[in-house]
C-alpha cells in the first residue's frame, strides 16, 4: 500500500515538489497512482497550470494562475475529496483521453493553447489541443474548478 501523500518529506527536488511548469518531463516519475496536469495558455487571458494526483486516498490539487501575461503569478495547493476525483476519472474517460491523439490543432488567433498529461500505472499520455470545444473542454474546466478557478473564463 503507497504511503500518504502527506507522508512524503517536503523536499525540493521530489517529483511531487516539481515545479509545476516543468510538470509534463517528470510526470512519468511522479509516486502518485494516477496524475493529470493541464497547461492553458491564453492569447489575451493569460495563462494557468493545474496538476491534480491521486496517491491512494489522498487526491491534491496544485495550480499556477496568472490573469494576465504581465499580471502576479498566483499559487495554490490544496487536498481533495475522493468524491472530486471520481468526478475527474468520470471526465476523462468520457472524454477518452487516453485514446486521444497528440496533436495541435491552430484554427484562430483568439483562444487558448491546452495541453493535458495523464500518467497511471506507468502509462503516460499527452493531447495538444487548441481551445478544444468537446468533451476534453469538460475536463480542463473540471480541473480549473477543482483547483479554485472557477472565476476564469476558458
Amino acid at each position: 500500500m503507497p504511503a500518504p501523500a502527506f507522508a512524503f518529506p517536503p523536499c525540493r527536488s521530489h517529483d511531487l515538489f516539481w515545479r509545476l511548469e516543468e510538470y509534463p518531463a517528470v510526470l512519468q516519475r511522479n509516486p502518485a497512482d494516477e496524475v493529470y496536469w493541464l497547461k492553458w495558455d491564453s492569447s489575451f487571458s493569460g495563462d494557468a497550470i493545474v496538476r491534480v494526483a491521486r496517491i491512494g486516498t489522498d487526491v491534491l490539487v496544485s495550480r499556477q494562475h496568472r490573469s494576465s501575461r504581465f499580471g502576479k503569478l498566483r499559487s495554490r495547493s490544496a487536498r481533495l475529496t475522493m468524491s472530486d476525483w471520481s468526478r475527474l476519472e468520470d471526465a476523462v474517460v468520457a472524454a477518452n483521453f487516453w485514446m486521444l491523439d497528440e496533436r495541435i490543432m491552430r484554427l484562430g488567433c483568439d483562444g487558448a493553447d491546452w495541453l493535458i498529461a495523464g500518467c497511471r500505472r506507468r502509462e503516460y499520455h499527452l493531447v495538444k489541443r487548441w481551445s478544444p470545444d468537446d468533451l476534453l473542454f469538460d475536463v480542463g474546466r473540471l480541473m480549473f474548478d477543482l483547483a479554485g478557478l472557477d472565476e476564469v473564463r476558458l
